[in-house]
């Protein structure tokens, strides 16, 4: 499965991409984020692999993030790996105006397993899970910079 969801943010480029890999910032904007532990290397740095533990309804998901490019403020690529999950995410900032970011986000999934059953049933679900993850980030960019249109 393979998609491509984006929004625009209201701020600059440096500070809306910077924001996005500030991994103490990351529960802010990602609710579910319970830790995150550092595995290897300096992540957001390229080659940066850790381990990041989200609520799932009852339970929790624990997934590897594995940084495969990291050109800032430009590109920030990553895998993440988790039983039957594996997540290319290639996440683009783009300069509207200068105080205007384009940030879209390609995922390419490879689900086995029992996720390949939920990857049929619930195929819709995982670009809106996307595009939800999105609007999020972009109200907490505008808020922390006071760029709310």
């Amino acid at each position: 499965m393979e998609y491509v969801r984006s929004i625009n943010v209201a701020g600059p480029i440096d500070q809306v991409a910077s924001l996005y890999v500030d991994m103490a910032l990351w529960p802010e904007w990602q609710p579910e984020l319970l830790s995150v532990e550092v595995l290897e290397g300096a992540p957001p740095a390229t080659g940066g692999r850790s381990r990041l533990t989200y609520r799932r309804g009852r339970g929790t998901m624990v997934m590897t993030e594995s940084i495969s490019l990291s050109d800032l403020p430009g590109t920030w690529n990553a895998v993440y790996e988790a039983p039957g999950i594996h997540n290319i995410c290639d996440t683009r900032f783009v300069a509207v105006d200068a105080h205007t970011t384009l940030v879209e986000q390609r995922n390419v999934f490879r689900l086995s397993g029992m996720m390949r059953i939920v990857g049929v049933l619930f195929r819709n679900a995982f670009p809106h899970e996307t595009q939800k993850s999105l609007r999020i980030y972009k109200g907490f960019v505008e808020k922390r910079l006071g760029t709310t249109p």
